[in-house]
Order: structure tokens, then C-alpha cells, then sequence
């Protein structure tokens, strides 16, 4: 199940253009594989076909051959059987050794020995009597002899010559009937044939790989060539005859012929492996074409994948370029398919999303800058430089400098806070904005707190967007050098340059912030204009790479880092 499944994702994770591919692929090789093994098949029918049908001719054509020397021994056979000098020989009762040799040597011996003469391959004639006849080398014979062969009872009971075989003695037997006497004597005309010159016919067939059984009326084996041999053929009753067979791990188709004269079967079976190889150049043949085929739909189908995919990657490209954050489109198309609707709806979204971004961005730096005003606007500068210009004058007229010193810090605070309206300022006056608000914590503080700072003068004649550092000090103070119970507060304030930015590090000793409170910080509006304020106005002026990062740990200090591009005085 999870070979199963993994499947399935490996399958879902292939790139689109391989899914093509393998698409073109599948659909081709189906009508390939269908055609080219129907067109196998039929050929390889038609093969076997032709190839039976010319074993079966030639098969008939050696079973005519050997059923026609069949008859020619037969002729042999009734010929001597009916002879009627033979007849009478064999019937007659010896008086005398002088008759009974004139009998042998000029009647028998001189007939069988003809007949043998005229047909070599007849190895053995022999005259089984029932007579006196006295016993002469394989000529004559007492009938006592056979009378114990199974065949014998069937030879008695018929008229016609019967074929025998004895291991590998093939046998014809004729019993000689005398119509003449009165009491007839039992007699058998018994003949031997040559085994291998009797089926010397079928030897062509063997040298061709074919194997070669003969078998008699009752389907005993006659005959078998040395790779069937054993081989016995199913005695099931039925007279079908068969078309194949295994035997000794090989198959084989089999062809049969009868030979009529002896009642004989003859199977021809030939491996079908042997008839079929004629049919491997078709099978090389449809492979190289199939090969062929898939090759091309392989090279057809890359090419039209890959024209087909250009757009979609084209898109993807567009897509990762979006996510990047930037909304740069240059993705388009004039098609009327689906990637074609899919790609200009990307584009309108796009279009649409930086139109909505725009009137955002616009509208919040809107807002922002409206809060600044309406922040600075609640102070009357006149009125206050006024007033504090006649504090500052009153002190001294008393020689109170503390108080004289407050006075002309107040005025410096908020003459750099106000900054006559303006959104930008010069980072030395953001700088003596704060270190003007520094001054005066540290006297409401009675100096409880050290202050350190580490600012690189070429940044001082860059501009920033005002009251950016203020509130990250105040923070700092309020809420992490105050709250230590033990004292010895340090606020560490620097500034420098890195690549094409500028970065501030606000530090304090304080007690730091909780791990669950800290990243909500810059997520959170607070009470007047905190952290999320800054890093919000500093990312809505420069992207989403600028504004401030937070590192604190609980019981010793935060660090909090504004970073922001660099920006010449001379765009003030």
C-alpha cells in the first residue's frame, strides 16, 4: 500500500512536460504494440500453417512409400502362399528322407530363395508347418514354435497378412490355407524385414529435425527416432488423432498418416520452436519498427512538450519573480486556449494587485505623514519657543543653570521634532533630536543611567525620515533601563554604514522582553508612536527589506536595529 502510494506522489511530483512525454508515450505505444503483435501472430499462424501443411505432403508422400513396399511384401507373401507347390509340400506326409529332401531343396528351398533374391530387404523366410516335415535351418520349422505368440491365434483366423512387430523385428505372417485335401495341415508363411530399410523413407524427414513414431493397430510403438523414443502415445480409446505434444521439456506439433496396408499410424513430430524460427525476422522486424515508432512519437513528443511548455515555464518564471515581491510581468500571450486565458489572467492580476498596492502604499504614507502632522501640530512652535526662551532667560537671571539647561534642551527636542514641517531630515539632526531627549531623561533620572555613543560621522550628512530613533530611545528607557531594580542603567546608541545602507543599533541593559511577547512587538500598535509605527513607516518608504528587528534575552538587555537605505543630503 505504500509502494502504492509513494507511486502515486513520484507520479504527482513529474514535471508536466515529462507527464507529456510519457502521455505521447503510452497513447502511441498502444496502437504500436496492438498492431505489430496482431500482424506477428497472424504471420506466425500463416507459417506454421504453410510449414504444416508442406510436412504434411511430405509426411503423406513417405507414408505412400512405405504402405507401397507394404504391398509389395504382401504380393510376396500371397504369392508363396499360394503357390501350389508349396502348398502341397507343406501338406503332404513323408514317407521316406529321399521325398522330404526333394521337397526342401527343390520346391521350398528354391521358391524362398527367389523371393528373397528379388526383394533384399526380406531377411528371413520361414515355413511354419504342421506336418511331418523335419526341422530345416530357418526354412522350414515345426508350427510347435510359434503357437505360443500372441499373434498367432489372429493369423489362424484370417485369410489376409497381417504385419507384426518384435522389438525390431518387423514381421509379416500369412497362414496358407488348402482348399484341395481333405484334411489340410495348419501351415504359416512367416517373412522378416529388414527394420532399416523398411523406414528408410522417413530418414529425409528426420535429417529436416523431425521426429519420426510408428505405431501398430493396437498404438504400440514399431518405430521411434532416437528423440521420441519412450515416447507412448496416450491409450485413452479415442481414435482422435492429436496435433501436439511435450515431451522431455520440448514441445512439439505433430502430423499423422496412416499406412492402410498394415493398419499402421505414422505421427511426424517436429519442435515447434524449429517451425516458428522462420517467423523471428518478423519478430525482428516488427521490434525494429515499434523501436522506430516510439522513437519518433519520443522526439515528436519532446518537441511539441517543450513548444508547449515555453509558456507555462515563462509563467512559473513570472510567478517566482511575484512571490520575490516584485510585481515586474512580462509574460504575455494572444493565444485563445487555456494557457493563453491562464496567462492573461495572471497578468491582469498582477496588473490589478500593483494598482491596489499603489493606492495603498500612497494612502498609507498618507496617513502616516497626516499622523506626524497632526502630531506636530498640536504644538504651537511660537508659543512654545517663547516660553521657553523666557524660562531659559528667568534661570539665568537667578543663576539657575540646571533649569537654564532643561530650558535650551526642551528647545532643541522639539525644534528638531517639529523640523519645520518637514518629513526628512538631516541624520545629525535626528541625532541631536535624540541625544536632546537623552539630556533630558537623564536629568529627570537624576543621571541614573549611562549613555554611550558610537556614531560614524560620514552618515551624519545622509538624510532619514524624522523621528525614527526618538521613540526606539524612549523604549528603551521607559521600558527597560526603568524597570531594573538594581541600577546601573547603560543605553549604548551607534550608527554606521553597511554596503548601501545605513544601520542603527539602539542597546539597553534592561530587563529584556518575554520569548512570547517578542515577536508581536512590531505587530502591535501601541500607546502613542512606538515600534510598529517606525518599522512601518520605514518599510511603507523603502520596501520591505528595511525597518527594524528586535534581539533581546530576558533579564539582560534588547538590542533594537533599524536599518534603512543611504540617501544624500542633496535630495533634501
Amino acid at each position: 500500500m505504500r509502494s502504492w502510494q509513494a507511486l502515486k506522489q513520484h507520479i504527482h511530483d513529474l514535471k508536466f512536460q515529462t507527464k507529456i512525454k510519457l502521455s505521447f508515450l503510452l497513447i502511441s505505444m498502444i496502437p504500436v504494440i496492438v498492431l505489430g503483435g496482431f500482424v506477428f501472430q497472424e504471420t506466425r499462424s500463416l507459417l506454421i500453417a504453410q510449414s504444416k501443411s508442406d510436412l504434411q505432403a511430405t509426411l503423406h508422400q513417405s507414408a505412400l512409400t512405405l504402405n507401397g513396399q507394404l504391398d509389395v511384401y504382401n504380393k510376396l507373401m500371397n504369392f508363396l502362399s499360394f503357390n501350389q507347390a508349396i502348398i502341397n509340400a507343406a501338406n503332404h506326409t513323408y514317407t521316406t528322407t529321399y521325398e522330404m529332401y526333394d521337397q526342401l531343396t527343390n520346391v521350398i528351398d528354391q521358391n524362398f530363395y527367389i523371393a528373397r533374391y528379388l526383394n533384399t530387404g526380406v531377411e528371413q523366410i520361414t515355413l511354419y508347418t504342421g506336418t511331418n516335415l523335419h526341422q530345416h535351418g530357418n526354412t522350414v520349422r515345426p508350427l510347435e514354435e510359434i503357437q505360443g505368440k500372441d499373434w498367432y491365434p489372429f493369423v489362424m483366423k484370417s485369410v489376409d497378412v497381417l504385419w507384426y512387430a518384435d522389438h525390431k523385428d518387423i514381421i509379416s505372417v500369412r497362414r496358407i490355407i488348402n482348399t484341395k485335401q481333405r484334411n489340410p495341415k495348419d501351415n504359416v508363411l512367416y517373412a522378416r524385414i529388414n527394420y532399416e530399410a523398411l523406414f528408410k523413407p522417413f530418414e529425409h524427414l528426420q535429417a529436416q529435425g523431425s521426429e519420426i513414431l510408428v505405431t501398430d493397430v493396437n498404438g504400440q510403438p514399431i518405430y521411434a527416432s532416437p528423440g521420441i523414443k519412450g515416447y507412448l502415445p496416450p491409450s485413452d480409446g479415442k481414435d482422435e488423432p492429436m496435433d501436439k505434444l511435450s515431451w522431455h521439456g520440448k514441445n512439439y506439433t505433430v502430423l499423422q498418416s496412416d499406412v492402410p496396408i498394415s493398419g499402421w499410424r505414422v505421427m511426424l513430430c517436429k519442435p515447434t520452436s524449429v517451425i516458428t524460427s522462420s517467423a523471428w525476422w518478423i519478430i525482428s522486424t516488427v521490434i525494429i519498427m515499434i523501436v522506430a515508432c516510439i522513437a519518433a512519437v519520443a522526439i515528436t513528443g519532446s518537441l511539441f512538450s517543450r513548444k508547449f511548455i515555453q509558456r507555462i515555464e515563462h509563467l512559473r518564471d513570472n510567478m517566482r519573480t511575484v512571490e520575490q515581491g516584485s510585481l515586474e510581468v512580462t509574460v504575455s500571450s494572444h493565444s485563445k486556449d487555456e494557457i493563453g486565458d491562464l496567462i492573461r489572467g495572471f497578468g491582469n492580476m498582477v496588473d490589478q494587485t500593483k494598482m491596489l498596492i499603489d493606492k495603498v502604499y500612497v494612502e498609507e504614507i498618507a496617513r502616516k505623514e497626516s499622523e506626524m502632522k497632526a502630531l506636530q501640530a498640536q504644538i504651537n512652535p511660537h508659543f512654545l519657543y517663547n516660553a521657553l526662551s523666557i524660562i531659559n532667560w528667568r534661570a539665568i537671571r537667578i543663576r539657575a543653570s540646571d533649569i537654564s539647561g532643561m530650558a535650551q534642551l526642551l528647545s532643541t527636542y522639539y525644534r528638531t521634532t517639529l523640523n519645520k514641517g518637514k518629513n526628512m531630515t538631516l541624520i545629525s539632526d535626528e541625532l541631536l533630536n535624540v541625544q536632546s531627549y537623552i539630556e533630558i531623561q537623564l536629568n529627570m533620572h537624576s543621571n541614573s543611567f549611562e549613555v554611550e555613543y558610537h556614531i560614524d560621522d560620514a552618515i551624519r550628512t545622509y538624510q532619514m525620515p524624522n523621528l525614527l530613533l526618538q521613540p526606539l530611545v524612549e523604549n528603551a528607557i521607559l521600558h527597560g533601563i526603568e524597570n531594573r531594580e538594581e541600577g546601573g542603567g547603560q543605553l549604548v546608541l551607534s550608527g554606521c554604514m553597511d554596503d548601501d545602507c545605513i544601520v542603527f543599533h539602539v542597546e539597553d541593559n534592561g530587563v529584556g522582553i518575554p520569548p512570547d511577547r517578542l515577536p508581536h512587538l512590531l505587530e502591535t500598535q501601541a500607546k502613542g508612536y512606538g515600534l510598529k509605527n517606525v518599522n512601518d513607516r520605514a518599510k511603507l518608504m523603502y520596501g520591505p527589506e528595511y525597518g527594524l528587528t528586535i534581539r533581546s534575552v530576558e533579564g539582560e538587555g534588547t538590542q533594537v536595529t533599524l536599518r534603512i537605505p543611504l540617501k544624500e543630503q542633496a535630495d533634501k
